[in-house]
């Protein structure tokens, strides 16, 4: 793999020049929008090779998924040793991270040059609205663009030193993911290793909240409920934030008042029968989420470490509600996030009947599928247009699954 990295960056490293288009992702009234930098199609195969090559160089710094970091935490709890946590949380993490921090970092074990400047193109490439272009945009000299197959790496490698100094600390429990740090401690000691941490933090450049009333960094009793990755320690339960449900609550909502408006636009009796299905699909996805391009995807895949299912049934019973409120009662047959829930414990997606594999659909389930979405033209298609639509479609509808897990630190 070394050789094939001195020959990506020997033959690219001077594509990376294009600037990022930008893209703003809204946070609410009260926050700055997230910058999301979306390289040209050229750039992105260059930096998912890049990502290839650097994950097998740095294996440690791949980003787990967060119910790893909560299954880890279960175990921590349930241990009985801990009695303080402190949560400790990095202002704008990415565009904060010092080029000067990844260039020590990856000087460690990366020695040629060519490499080397692949990497600082690929944190220094402006990102700028697509009605500017580049001209008159300085590179920056700082921060991560978000966005890009090599962000969360480059990022992850940055601070491997010191996540690796505190986890291996053996009086405490110690886990990054990202921006947000959770620390368990015996008692009489959360505030004391935080503090030391935030320092070593602002040695580095980087910009931990202090502590504070209104601070998002904090230090407390385990007795006293904290959130962590959208979970909820609470009362010996890891259970899921309010604000998730309502969240999730919502789209299910919004799936249906769709529904009431084709239904009320609908100019036959077979376009009200595709809109009843479609909406019976649609909010089956949003229950059971699927398996997509090799992984579990959706609201109830992200929650499946919780500890008490009262939430689900009562979001269950939520559904139950709007299917009357709509008018839908016995029209639409709705899965259930309670078998959801225990379907996901079964294991791998060859597993599951009742959560869908999106990845194995034959060209006769994947032309069916797409009739919810364009009529009977999806039965005229080529074997390869159904195939490619069907892509484009599905990619689509997985995509909004993630809204309703995108704020949920």
């Amino acid at each position: 793999m070394a050789g094939t990295l001195e020959l990506l960056a020997y033959d690219f490293f001077r594509i990376l020049r294009a600037p990022h288009k930008e893209k703003l992702i809204l946070k609410g009234a009260s926050s700055n929008p997230r910058q999301i930098s979306i390289p040209t199609a050229r750039d992105r195969i260059v930096l998912r090779a890049l990502y290839e090559c650097l994950a097998e160089v740095y294996p440690a710094a791949k980003l787990l998924l967060p119910q790893v970091a909560i299954e880890d935490l279960k175990a921590a709890l349930a241990s009985g040793i801990y009695t303080e946590y402190a949560k400790i949380d990095l202002k704008r993490f990415y565009p904060s991270i010092p080029h000067t921090l990844i260039d020590a970092a990856i000087r460690k074990k990366i020695r040629k040059s060519e490499l080397k400047q692949l990497i600082a193109s690929a944190i220094t490439t402006p990102t700028v609205p697509e009605s500017q272009g580049r001209k008159d945009t300085p590179n920056p000299t700082i921060g991560v663009p978000q966005g890009l197959a090599v962000s969360n790496l480059l990022a992850e490698i940055a601070l491997q030193d010191i996540d690796l100094a505190f986890k291996s600390r053996p009086d405490i429990w110690y886990k990054r993911y990202v921006d947000d740090i959770l620390i368990l401690t015996s008692k009489g000691q959360s505030e004391a290793v935080a503090n030391e941490l935030i320092t070593e933090l602002k040695n580095m450049g980087l910009q931990p909240h202090e502590f504070g009333p209104e601070s998002k960094s904090k230090f407390a009793l385990l007795t006293e409920p904290f959130s962590f990755l959208g979970y909820q320690v609470e009362g010996g339960q890891i259970i899921i934030r309010r604000e998730s449900i309502l969240r999730f609550e919502s789209s299910i909502a919004k799936i249906f008042t769709a529904y009431r408006h084709k239904v009320a636009t609908a100019r036959s009796p077979k376009d009200m029968e595709r809109a009843r299905a479609y909406c019976e699909w649609k909010v089956n996805l949003r229950i059971t989420g699927c398996f997509f391009g090799g992984k579990r995807r959706g609201w109830a895949s992200y929650f499946s470490q919780i500890t008490s299912t009262a939430q689900l049934r009562s979001v269950d019973h939520t559904i139950r509600n709007l299917i009357t409120r709509f008018s839908l009662d016995g029209k639409v047959k709705t899965k259930s996030l309670i078998k959801t829930f225990y379907e996901l414990r079964r294991g791998r997606a060859g597993n599951h009947n009742y959560i869908p594999n999106l990845d194995d659909h034959s060209i006769s389930e994947k032309r069916a599928l797409l009739a919810l979405w364009i009529g009977d033209d999806a039965y005229q298609l080529s074997a390869e247009k159904v195939e490619r639509r069907f892509e484009i479609k599905v990619t689509k509808a997985v995509r909004e699954l993630e809204e309703d897990i995108a704020q949920t630190s």
